[in-house]
């Protein structure tokens, strides 16, 4: 019995208030009727049932929906039976004076103890549950049997008796017996429920807290009806049926308890556009009826009407609902599903940073009502929203790191007093794997910045060393050499001595220039690259390196065609790991290694020596190794010891298209 129940309360609570306001306009009132009573509780505990069709709380589901639909029964057959003359009247007083007893005593014992999660309770408190089940039987059994004329409130109807009435049931030891086995069954009841909330913390605390302070007003109240005569009793026996569910709606909207958020704002929305849509109606019948005339087509006209209002009025509707309900106009998972399209969308390193985490973050404290949140990047980005959240404050604050392969990214805080729920941590987990995505995509643009700022200014240097190297070197040497050469020309023929003698000393100096200008073009591209390829260039620059103290091997495995930007940035990255080796390592022995694994060429020099010092003499060659293989996609890593150092290079192999774009890069 779950959603059926809760439906069955609501229909029949309605259905015998109904009926009453029928008797009592024929004034066929029976007093007390207590009809409040039965309509509050079975509209009340029933609507708690049809909400908690989706959720995982069974137990709740199946005691409130008992409640309400006794409770609903109880009313709707009391006020048939007062209806007259009407078939089974007897059998619907009947149970109109007792099925009312089982929602009245199942409120006050049994439900308490499987209350908040809809568990039964613990093992400890199981003999007492039993007891209250127990009560709870006893209790309507007692009321079934006794008499009409001897109930609290005496009843005649007619010539109706109760059919199964018995003196036993107003006995004093009995009586006595049952209210010793109510009071102590709600005592036991009522205290499982308080040592819940003492051991509980954080959001249960406060879950706990409001279910607590229901179910003693339930209590107080029902006790305080017995001490009023008949009229005021039954108001206060009616609402005294409301404080229960009024505290799970507090614990529902305020603490995520069993996370039927989305249900409440929509069964809201749809109930007042219900009857929004039912009053427009018939206030549009009332008057095109009173003023044309026609009751014939006033009806059409009026439908047509209530259909072009219920469309905005259910937009208008929800966003207000959602707002009150959620703390947003959106609800949830609407709010996510919309935040990740945006996290999709946005590319601009900018963007992302200045609006995009600032929307992460304002749509993480609308979506948990926090008072704040906070996120932080391991970059030093930081983007907030409502209260600021202290560096180390832990009362209220619950904190998800954010990863993207599982590489940490930052951290998500959230600020809300109590903390958050299973429901909540849901939420925030969702939306921290988007965050995580988001913070990974701003520091990896923020690294592509940095990484294309040192290339360019790896490349002005070489180009100003280069015109260094023109200007200072060749240009000069250049310039004495065309002197010189029109010193020859300018010679008589006939001192051919002097002329020869002038040439003579001109050629090793052109020979001289051409060898340094081959000397830049090998900076530019190792000519031998083009040649004899990468691996027979390596093997020569492995016996061009090698020294007396310093043996440098080389071990190529068979390699795919490589692309020009790919080869001479290995080729550069060889030379300049071999070159660092030699000159700082005090190596005895330098290993390079260049091998075709899964699609990648990969790079390893590994030398015997005490390790490279702490600020190599020449610091800009291993940022410069490093930015050759991380233009082309690629990674270097570095480690170095007493034992020896390893430089390790992955670059993936290119596009053609990737290759001549890359190739294009390197030579502007």
């Amino acid at each position: 019995m779950g959603a059926v129940g809760g439906v069955v309360a609501v229909v029949a609570g309605l259905l015998g208030g109904l009926l009453h306001a029928v008797n009592a306009a024929s004034d066929r009132l029976h007093t007390p009727s207590f009809w409040f009573m039965g309509l509050s509780t079975a509209v009340a505990y029933g609507a708690v049932s049809v909400m908690l069709r989706r959720s995982d709380a069974v137990w709740i589901r199946r005691v409130t929906a008992v409640i309400g639909a006794t409770s609903g029964v109880a009313l709707l057959a009391m006020e048939w039976a007062w209806l007259g003359d009407v078939p089974l009247a007897g059998f619907a007083l009947w149970l109109g004076t007792w099925l009312w007893v089982v929602a009245y005593v199942a409120i006050l014992t049994v439900l308490p103890h499987v209350l908040p999660r809809g568990q039964l309770t613990a093992s400890r408190w199981r003999p007492a549950f039993w007891l209250s089940v127990a009560t709870l039987v006893v209790a309507s059994a007692m009321w079934a049997m006794t008499p009409y004329d001897q109930q609290d409130f005496p009843l005649q109807l007619r010539d109706l008796v109760n059919p199964i009435g018995s003196p036993l049931a107003t006995h004093p030891a009995p009586v006595i017996a049952v209210g010793a086995l109510l009071v102590l069954s709600t005592g036991l009841a009522i205290a499982s429920l308080a040592a819940r909330w003492r051991r509980s913390t954080g959001v249960s605390r406060q879950q706990l807290k409001w279910l607590l302070l229901g179910v003693t007003a339930t209590l107080a109240l029902a006790g305080l009806a017995r001490l009023f005569p008949a009229g005021p009793t039954e108001v206060i026996a009616g609402l005294a049926m409301l404080p229960v569910p009024l505290a799970l709606a507090v614990a529902v909207l305020r603490h995520g308890l069993w996370e039927i958020d989305t249900v409440i704002s929509r069964s809201i929305t749809y109930t007042a556009l219900s009857v929004a849509v039912i009053l427009i109606y018939l206030t549009a019948v009332w008057l095109l009826g009173s003023t044309v005339g026609d009751w014939i087509g006033a009806p059409v006209v009026a439908t047509a009407l209530a259909a072009l209002v219920a469309l905005p009025l259910h937009a208008q509707l929800q966003r207000w609902v959602n707002l009150r309900v959620h703390g947003d106009v959106e609800e949830p998972h609407v709010a996510l599903a919309r935040l990740g399209e945006r996290l999709a969308a946005a590319s601009d390193p900018q963007e992302l940073s200045t609006k995009v985490l600032p929307a992460v973050v304002e749509q993480v404290t609308r979506s948990l009502r926090a008072s704040g949140a906070e996120l932080t990047l391991v970059n030093g980005t930081v983007a907030s929203f409502g209260t600021p959240i202290e560096a180390d404050a832990t009362n209220g604050v619950t904190r998800v790191p954010l990863t993207y392969g599982g590489v940490p990214s930052g951290e998500l805080a959230v600020h809300r007093p109590g903390g958050l729920d299973a429901s909540d941590r849901l939420v925030l987990d969702r939306l921290a794997t988007q965050a995580g995505v988001a913070a990974h995509t701003v520091m990896l643009a923020h690294e592509v910045q940095r990484a294309r700022e040192a290339i360019v200014v790896a490349r002005e240097e070489e180009r100003r060393q280069l015109r260094r190297d023109l200007h200072d070197d060749i240009g000069p040497a250049l310039a004495a050499l065309a002197l010189q050469a029109e010193a020859a020309l300018s010679v008589p023929s006939a001192d051919a001595d002097v002329a020869s003698g002038l040439i003579a000393r001109l050629v090793p100096r052109l020979n001289a220039t051409v060898a340094d200008l081959r000397a830049l073009v090998h900076d530019l591209r190792p000519p031998n690259l083009d040649e004899f390829g990468l691996a027979a260039s390596v093997h020569d620059l492995a016996s061009h390196l090698t020294t007396p103290d310093a043996l440098v091997t080389a071990e190529v495995a068979a390699l795919p065609e490589l692309s020009a930007a790919l080869d001479v940035a290995a080729y550069r990255i060889v030379s300049e790991a071999v070159t660092n080796a030699v000159r700082h390592s005090g190596a005895s022995v330098i290993a390079i290694r260049l091998a075709f694994e899964d699609n990648a060429l990969a790079i390893t020099v590994v030398d015997d020596g005490g390790g490279l010092p702490a600020v190599p003499a020449n610091g800009f060659g291993l940022t410069s190794m490093r930015l050759r293989a991380e233009e082309l996609g690629g990674q270097l890593s570095l480690t170095t010891g007493a034992s020896g150092t390893q430089v390790t290079a992955r670059i993936p192999l290119l596009s053609p298209a990737r290759a001549g774009a890359q190739q294009v890069a390197s030579l502007s």
